[in-house]
């Protein structure tokens, strides 16, 4: 074998079993030279393949040792052909999937070379670069450049043994999606990488992996596999129909956990999301799943809402002007259809609306997370209110539960302060599915929006008395109800329940539940009450009463207590500025309606009451007729009645003693220390009470008075003439009569005395001046007549009233009586010399003199 190698051996044709050779040639000479033209062998279980690049290398390294050259033109396989030359330390392999040349030389145990070129062609890749094998650790080393289509940059490969370990990167390249067509990547993972996240250019920072010979073929160990792409002026579309999310570049980042997207200054409509991320993770298995981290700068507005809707993210918040700082994770099931929505946001300044609700934000922090959203210290302040909310909006109820702790609620109702409250907490409960309901149980308030309609109830106004403003007169509690379509027109009803009573019906029913119901508009309140007998405009400062009636010292009463609640509200506020007053100047205006202050009661037709501010107070009254004035000025009430009948003036005096005539009355004082009165009688009777009826049966028991013509006294009353009587009130304890006057028909009453109201006594002294038989026979005797009689032909008797109120006793004045009568009777002794010269009086002075004791004190 030796000698013909030597000689060179030559066969034109060779079939040995499956295999034939065409045109061979092997020589020997320091080393073989072989040649063939055509090679067939048979099917074999692998192709030739650089997968099986240690067993290349075994070989190369026996061509080295034993060949000068080797020229095969073809070698085929059942599925290939392949061709090798080798010459000079020249290589070229080929076949139809790849083509290799280079240079190859060996130095010692180390095999080197050079790759001139190495295409795969079923790739369109090509590569050059330089190689080192040490034969005898078997480790080879590499690294060159690679092109592959509009794609060329570096790459280096080692073999350690059985392991094999590579990295590549790459220059600037626009199409990548000819690149991803050659591995074997999911659908999901190649929309991702070439639909969804679309750029104007490519740049490969790096792609390594490892894998492992096994059983003299290469299995690549894909959990090894990391890239890194920077992509620039990058659109990201993560859902149809919505617009992308834009960044100038993204850093896309590959490992066995997943892909991701690092975005660079990404918007999105102009919203800035720096910081935003995008991943997708489980690549291999059925929980692939989408991961996106929006990191928010701007407002949440219709913009944000709809990228978010286009997800499904249900987060009913929206912004205008103020911005927000959190992130927002979208995390979907790419196979499964899972979906999971994580909201985190800090809030800065400005108006949040939920649905239709509207929340002035000044900070706080937001966590949506299963259709849950928690609201932690979201602070809110406007003119109307201030506190930090804490509660849970369940995105499924469309409910939200929490506490309002309140610095302050301010409420307002057309400009004015309704409900006012400092430093409570208050639990509540909102529904917004259809407008918004909000029950707040601590106030008893409810308040609705729905359909543009919004209403204001106040079921229990009992809870909330203590912080309803002064407008409101609650007292022992009721319920409101406040309705508005367009917030410039109120309606509302309601009840109050009273414990102060200053109105009254005609049968001194006092109204302590009042039922009312009126429209408030821009500038003006309608009220209705008592079943519309009472009216309110405020526009006109006007008040109308209608058969209801009206007591102006409780009223003052009442509005005293509600001043001084506020004079503290405004102490405890130290802010002398902020004081204002309480009420305005109106009037009240009454038909078949009644006056009354105090003890004291103008029984009206009408009247016409102005209230000023300061509480004075100026007031006419008509009854039948008789025309009743009245004033408060300060702590002065006056009162004054000209020719008032008997109807009218006894609830006036609280006394029905006098009875038909016609009476003028003044009185002037301050009720709570000391009243003057003074009252001009015109005709009439007096009777049917105490004081007179024990003195008509004390009168009777006198047998001299009994037998008297005409003593004016009977069941029927005292019937009188004319008269005066001039009392005073001191602090409601005691009236002190300074003249009491009365003219009747047969005799002439004067007195004086006191009635002590608080220990229900009376002491009244009268004289009762009776014109008898006896004195008008005795009289009418010239000088002696006048004596013993007087000029008005009378008798003079004294009687003192005692006693109890409710029984009074009456007695005869004896010592004074003794005493007067002859002092009087040597008086007119002395007088009659002159009076028998004196000429008779006329008729018009006698008068005139009659005047003088009727004369107004």
């Amino acid at each position: 074998m030796f000698v013909w190698l030597k000689i060179g051996i030559q066969i034109n044709t060779l079939k040995v079993a499956s295999y034939s050779v065409q045109g061979l040639y092997i020589k020997l000479d320091k080393k073989l030279n072989l040649k063939v033209n055509k090679l067939t062998v048979p099917l074999r279980k692998s192709n030739p393949s650089l997968n099986r690049i240690d067993e290349t290398f075994s070989n190369i390294k026996y061509v080295l040792t034993f060949f000068d050259e080797i020229k095969v033109k073809e070698i085929h396989f059942e599925n290939n052909i392949l061709s090798i030359l080798f010459k000079d330390e020249k290589l070229k392999l080929g076949s139809k999937d790849y083509e290799i040349s280079g240079d190859v030389h060996r130095e010692g145990k180390m095999l080197l070379g050079s790759v001139s070129k190495l295409e795969l062609k079923k790739y369109a890749v090509t590569l050059q670069g330089t190689f080192t094998y040490d034969l005898k650790e078997d480790i080879l080393l590499t690294n060159g450049v690679y092109n592959m289509e509009s794609v060329s940059g570096n790459f280096n490969a080692s073999k350690r043994e059985d392991k094999i370990a590579f990295a590549l990167n790459s220059t600037s390249f626009s199409n990548l999606e000819s690149v991803v067509t050659h591995f074997n990547l999911s659908d999901t993972l190649k929309s991702w990488i070439v639909d969804k996240v679309a750029a104007k250019k490519y740049a490969l920072h790096f792609f390594k992996g490892k894998g492992k010979i096994e059983n003299k073929t290469f299995t690549l160990d894909t959990d090894s596999l990391k890239a890194e792409v920077t992509l620039s002026d990058v659109n990201v579309y993560f859902k149809e129909d919505v617009a992308p999310v834009k960044a100038p570049s993204v850093l896309l980042n590959y490992d066995k956990t997943g892909l991701f997207f690092d975005l660079e200054k990404p918007r999105y409509l102009g919203k800035n999301l720096t910081g935003s991320k995008v991943s997708i993770v489980n690549l291999k298995d059925e929980n692939t799943t989408l991961h996106v981290n929006l990191k928010l700068h701007d407002s949440i507005d219709t913009k944000v809402q709809k990228l978010l809707y286009a997800y499904g993210v249900p987060l009913p918040v929206l912004q205008k002007e103020a911005k927000v700082k959190g992130s927002i994770d979208i995390i979907l099931g790419l196979k499964n259809g899972s979906k999971k929505f994580v909201t985190d946001l800090d809030f800065l300044k400005g108006d949040v609306w939920v649905n239709e609700m509207t929340l002035p934000v000044i900070s706080g922090h937001l966590h949506h997370e299963d259709n849950l959203i928690v609201l932690e210290k979201l602070r809110l302040k406007n003119d109307s209110y201030a506190g930090i909310l804490n509660a849970t909006v369940d995105l499924k109820k469309f409910r939200l539960k929490g506490v309002f702790a309140a610095e302050y609620v301010n409420l307002l109702v057309k400009s004015k302060s309704f409900v006012s409250l400092k430093n409570e907490k208050l639990p509540f409960e909102l529904f917004y599915k259809k407008g918004v309901k909000l029950n707040v149980p601590k106030l008893a308030l409810r308040y609705v929006h729905e359909d543009k309609d919004t209403t204001l109830i106040l079921s229990d106004l009992d809870k909330i008395k203590k912080y309803i403003v002064n407008e409101l007169p609650i007292e022992e509690g009721g319920k409101l109800e406040i309705h508005t379509k367009d917030f410039d027109t109120y309606t509302y009803k309601g009840l109050l329940n009273f414990s102060s009573c200053f109105l009254y019906e005609s049968n001194d029913v006092c109204q302590v539940k009042v039922d009312f119901e009126g429209k408030a508009t821009k500038g003006n309140i309608d009220l209705h009450a008592f079943n519309k007998h009472l009216y309110y405009n405020q526009k006109k400062s006007e008040i109308k009463l209608s058969k209801l009636h009206f007591d102006l010292k409780k009223f003052f009463e009442y509005r005293e207590k509600k001043e001084e609640k506020q004079r503290k509200e405004e102490k405890s506020k130290k802010d002398e500025k902020s004081k204002k007053k309480s009420f305005e100047t109106f009037h009240v205006l009454g038909k078949q309606s009644h006056l009354r202050y105090g003890d004291h009661t103008l029984l009206t037709d009408s009247y016409d009451v102005k209230i000023d501010s300061n509480g004075d107070i100026q007031a006419i009254g008509n009854a039948d007729g008789d025309i009743i004035q009245f004033s408060k000025v300060k702590e002065i009430i006056s009162l004054e009645a000209l020719r008032i009948k008997d109807k009218v003036l006894h609830p006036l005096i609280n006394f029905n003693g006098l009875q038909q005539g016609r009476y003028t009355m003044s009185m002037k004082g301050h009720p709570g220390v000391a009243m003057k009165g003074h009252i001009v009688v015109e005709g009439g009777v007096m009777h049917d009470f105490k004081a007179y009826n024990n003195t008509l049966a004390f009168i009777n028991t006198l047998p001299a008075l009994a037998t008297l013509h005409k003593p004016g006294y009977s069941n029927k009353g005292f019937l009188i003439h004319s008269g005066t009587i001039d009392y005073r009130i001191i602090k409601k304890e005691k009236i002190i009569f300074d003249k009491i006057y009365i003219e009747g028909e047969s005799s002439n009453i004067w007195g004086s005395g006191e009635v002590n109201l608080k220990k229900k006594t009376i002491d009244i002294e009268l004289r009762i001046q009776l014109a008898q038989s006896l004195g008008t026979v005795v009289g009418n005797i010239p000088v002696l007549g006048y004596i013993l009689v007087g000029e008005d032909k009378s008798v003079t008797i004294g009687l003192n009233i005692t006693g109890s109120l409710d029984n009074p006793k009456v007695s005869v004045s004896t010592v004074k009586d003794v005493l007067s009568y002859p002092i009087d009777v040597i008086k007119r002794t002395l007088e009659t010399p002159k009076r028998i010269f004196q000429p008779v009086k006329k008729k018009k002075e006698e008068l005139k003199m009659k005047e003088e004791i009727l004369k107004d004190f």
